[in-house]
């Protein structure tokens, strides 16, 4: 890619702007002046790291962090069998037959504790956005008390 050129420019030093955007954005950080993005990315990031710390699969940590709520139980449950043969599909039948008697039991609680898991997801997943935004708030305002003192001591005593 050729460099611009015109009467008296001069090439563009990326090395250098690059260096001065990174510190600038490393002197908002340090007085707490984040975006709203930044705070989301913040807590996904606390997110994953108790996820991971809590040993959760991989797959399952990426589907409770996703848009969707398919890591929630169902009570349209699949019926399934490892075994093999005519003894596999006989249980499988089975199962099929006595279904709707156990899903007068089991679907309301299923559904319940559905909307359980739900609230709870929705719970921890705003506290722990809402801790974030409240850190950097604090960073700011320590940044701020930290200005205010140092101009404070500045002054001269009256």
């Amino acid at each position: 890619m050729p460099e611009p050129s015109g009467a008296g420019s001069q090439p563009v030093d990326v090395v250098r702007i690059m260096k001065e955007i990174r510190e600038s954005i490393q002197k908002k950080r340090e007085q707490g002046l984040y975006t709203d993005e930044e705070v989301e990315s913040l807590a996904g990031l606390r997110l994953r790291a108790w996820g991971e710390e809590a040993r959760i699969d991989s797959k399952l940590l990426e589907r409770l962090l996703g848009p969707t709520h398919d890591w929630n139980i169902s009570v349209d449950y699949l019926i399934r069998t490892a075994r093999p043969g005519l003894s596999g599909r006989a249980l499988v039948l089975a199962k099929r037959l006595v279904r709707p008697f156990v899903r007068l039991y089991t679907d309301h609680l299923l559904n319940r504790q559905a909307q359980v898991n739900l609230y709870f997801a929705h719970l921890l997943h705003n506290n722990i956005r809402e801790t974030a935004r409240l850190q950097v708030e604090i960073q700011a305002l320590r940044h701020r008390c930290d200005t205010l003192e140092s101009e404070k001591e500045k002054q001269p005593p009256r």
